[in-house]
């Protein structure tokens, strides 16, 4: 079963056997070169552009010259043609992966790409991007999809495609990927200078140090209007491993003015170098977690922004009951007071009489509501005690429903009280943190796992993402369980390369005489779509007598079965 009508094609010496890859622009299919007998990758001009020869014929030549270049890091041109009108030329074959497949394989374990790793990377598209500059070209594409690490170790930057001759200004309505693109380009693509493609590895290397992008959206064109007009989050916001001097070379790589960015790829490779190199001892880490209580950190007790005075300084008995009595006294105040606000239906102003004033921490935590009520139904036992500590809230906020948690410390235990199930909080039970038990929630069958559907007919497959959660899209695969066929998710990742929630991605066979499946579920909007011709051997959905079921892969384990008679087919994934 072949998948176009390219493969097995001979162009010149170059014969078609599969395909690579598919952009939006072009196809790429390995193929063989007869007469050295060596692997290449043929690219192709996609069907859409061959009706406008004007486009191919700079594209070809652009390809002619950058077969003249020799450099480690750029891919190696060996012919470029044209035949029964396709419009072609001939690259040398990388056994490898490009740096996209490896960032959602480290997206998909939750980490990072090691910094030995980022600079090797960076370092080598730095070098063949200034290669390219001194020649005269901009690659203005570059992006993680078209940086290729060999298994032998090399990096290779490929695809110049979209290239801008700057003497002759060679296809200027190009423009390129949004998630890579600098503003000046996402203005005009013809605006783009050498200092484009070095925003645009400044993008790569704030993905791989902090795992995500700086700008994304479902839309294509908010993306480059957050190029245009937003500044990209502070690194360590996403990485907090980072330190201060690597934020600061990736947001100068990023400045909208191009002329506050580092002049060449060199020099911004050698900034983070040096960044990155800096010891642990400078690093300012940005503690993601609440802080300790003030009377665990280091033995110390931990300022605050208000001081509560411990009332005992020493353990003598004779100031004991003077220390007890001031106590009561004070119990007793407090519940009159806080009995008169309930009153009143307010209560954001005597938590700052009792408890000290403590500067939230980013991290918020819902708390019971409270409810106004002139007769409590339960009253609690006041107890004094000088030994243990009690643990108060962080000011609260005008509102009942959430408040900033902290929990700093004071050395006396005002009172201790558990209220029944059907009580009203009071002002000892408000003091405290109470024990409440969470209401019961359902359970799902995976809690760790994600929820994809997929819905399927003779001429659709589509699959739709039921988590909150955001999900890489290469990892995943399809394929019949007794044929070859086979569907990788990375076909999808060309285009668009992340499931967002709610959101779906398809496959559509050509020449549909019916309608197709559309699920309401996607409201007929995609992410990705890619379309197939009917004799593709990417379909491993559709029925065949010796084809009941096919089988769902993550990173090429295989994780569910589907029937195919079914038309859907609910799927958990990591």
């Amino acid at each position: 079963m072949t998948t176009d009508p390219l493969i097995g094609k001979q162009l010149a010496n170059f014969r078609i056997e599969r395909v690579l890859g598919r952009g939006g622009m072009a196809q790429v299919y390995y193929g063989i070169d007869v007469k050295l007998q060596r692997p290449v990758a043929i690219k192709v001009i996609d069907a859409r552009y061959r009706d406008n020869p004007q486009y191919a014929r700079r594209f070809v030549t652009e390809a002619r010259a950058v077969a003249r270049w020799r450099h480690e890091n750029i891919i190696q041109i060996y012919y470029a043609d044209d035949q029964d009108g396709l419009y072609y030329y001939v690259m040398e074959y990388i056994d490898g992966s490009d740096l996209a497949s490896v960032l959602n394989a480290h997206a998909t374990r939750g980490e990072h790409l090691p910094h030995a790793e980022v600079l090797r990377i960076g370092k080598a598209i730095a070098a063949a991007l200034d290669y390219a500059h001194r020649n005269g070209i901009i690659h203005r594409d570059v992006k993680p999809s078209n940086i290729f690490l060999s298994k032998d170790g090399r990096v290779v930057l490929g695809d110049f495609g979209l290239a801008l001759d700057v003497n002759q200004g060679s296809a200027g309505e190009a423009f390129g990927s949004p998630h890579y693109i600098s503003p000046e380009q996402a203005r005009r693509s013809t605006d783009a200078t050498p200092l484009s493609d070095l925003y645009s590895l400044g993008v790569i290397l704030y993905e791989m140090l902090t795992g995500v992008v700086p700008f994304d959206d479902l839309s294509p064109t908010s993306v480059a209007l957050q190029h245009l007009t937003q500044p990209p989050p502070p690194p360590r916001s996403l990485n907090p491993q980072l330190n201060v001097e690597t934020e600061a070379v990736l947001l100068k790589a990023l400045s909208k003015n191009p002329k506050e960015r580092y002049p060449t790829g060199a020099a911004l490779m050698e900034a983070l170098e040096q960044a990155l190199s800096k010891p642990a001892s400078t690093r300012e880490r940005i503690l993601p977690l609440p802080p300790m209580p003030a009377a665990v950190v280091g033995g110390k007790t931990r300022p605050t922004t208000r001081k509560v005075t411990p009332p005992v300084q020493k353990s003598t008995s004779s100031r004991r009951p003077l220390v007890l009595a001031l106590l009561f006294l004070l119990l007793l105040f407090s519940a009159i007071f806080w009995g008169n606000v309930q009153l009143r239906g307010g209560w954001s102003t005597v938590l700052p009489f009792l408890a000290p004033t403590v500067t939230p921490t980013p991290t918020w935590t819902s708390l019971p509501t409270l409810t106004a009520s002139p007769s409590p139904s339960t009253t609690p036992t006041a107890t004094a005690s000088l030994t243990a500590t009690s643990t108060l809230t962080a000011k609260p906020s005008a509102t009942r429903t959430a408040s900033p948690t902290s929990t700093p410390t004071v050395t006396a235990t005002l009172a201790s009280a558990t209220p029944t199930s059907t009580s009203t909080p009071t002002a000892f039970s408000s003091l405290l943190t109470p024990e409440i038990s969470p209401s019961p929630t359902t359970t799902p069958p995976f809690p760790n796992l994600k929820r994809l559907w997929l819905y399927y007919d003779s001429y659709g497959f589509y699959i739709y993402n039921a988590s909150a959660d955001n999900r890489s899209i290469s990892p995943i695969a399809f394929e019949r369980l007794d044929s070859a066929n086979r569907f990788g998710g990375a076909l999808w990742a060309e285009f668009y390369p992340t499931l967002h929630p709610g959101r779906c991605m398809r496959i559509e066979i050509q020449n549909n005489p019916n309608n197709y499946l559309n699920p309401p579920v996607c409201k007929n909007y995609y992410l990705s779509t890619r379309s197939i011709s009917t004799e593709s051997n990417l379909i491993f959905w559709t029925a065949q007598a010796s084809s009941e079921q096919f089988r769902v892969l993550w990173q090429n384990q295989e994780i569910a079965t589907c029937n195919i008679a079914a038309g859907f087919c609910e799927v958990f994934i990591p």
